[in-house]
């Protein structure tokens, strides 16, 4: 009986280790040149979902949002997600819909022009202005700069933690749907809570694999 086990868990280890894979990191994701040129040439089309389906994340945002339909949320690096209607549509109508394309931004202006579509790069000191949020949702924006393996892209992604963190009221939450949880250690520096889960997902490079899905808590 012991045997069988430490045999189960040895192989749920081996599975948990086999989800966890995915590609090597790229150093072209964090560069603000790359995505220009991949939404203005259609690469993405009219809709990419990064880190899950909107359906599939719904439960932690939910979880995170509450009733709280009169709140203000951040959606960073929302590129042409679905996530800002299914938001609004859903009853939360104070969403703020940020990426640092300029061609993703005037097409989503023009696919959603009820919606609130906000160019700029979160990794800018102060680039989120004055206002507060109650709330941020990340679906793969800080991946594409820890993920990418230089030091300027890291950087990059430390400059938007502190933003986003900034950006937050006290006790404001931002919720993160990660890749692999790179950056994870950041996060925990910057936030006063970080709390971790996995779910099991297809992610942007189709591998089969555990999402991490990350809460802080300013």
């Amino acid at each position: 009986m012991c045997g069988c086990f430490q045999f189960s868990k040895l192989r749920d280890l081996q599975r948990r280790f086999a989800l966890f894979r995915g590609d090597s990191a790229r150093s072209w994701l964090g560069r603000r040149e790359y995505w220009e040129a991949a939404y203005a040439s259609g690469r993405y089309k009219d809709v990419y979902e990064w880190n899950q389906t909107c359906d599939a994340i719904w439960p932690y945002v939910t979880k995170m949002l509450g009733q709280s339909f009169g709140s203000r949320v951040l959606h960073v690096g929302c590129g042409n997600s679905r996530l800002g209607r299914t938001l609004h549509d859903a009853g939360f109508v104070r969403v703020t819909n940020v990426d640092y394309s300029d061609a993703v931004i005037e097409m989503m202006r023009r696919q959603e022009p009820q919606l609130t579509w906000l160019c700029v790069d979160c990794a800018a000191p102060g680039a989120l202005g004055a206002d507060c949020f109650d709330f941020c949702i990340d679906k793969g924006a800080i991946d594409s700069l820890f993920e990418s393996n230089t030091k300027a892209m890291w950087e990059n992604g430390c400059s938007m933690v502190r933003e986003i963190h900034r950006a937050l009221i006290d006790g404001g939450k931002y919720l993160v749907i990660s890749n692999g949880g790179v950056g994870i250690e950041i996060l925990r520096a910057t936030f006063r809570s970080v709390e971790v889960e996995h779910m099991e997902g297809y992610a942007c490079d189709l591998y089969y694999k555990l999402i991490t899905v990350i809460l802080c808590t300013k």
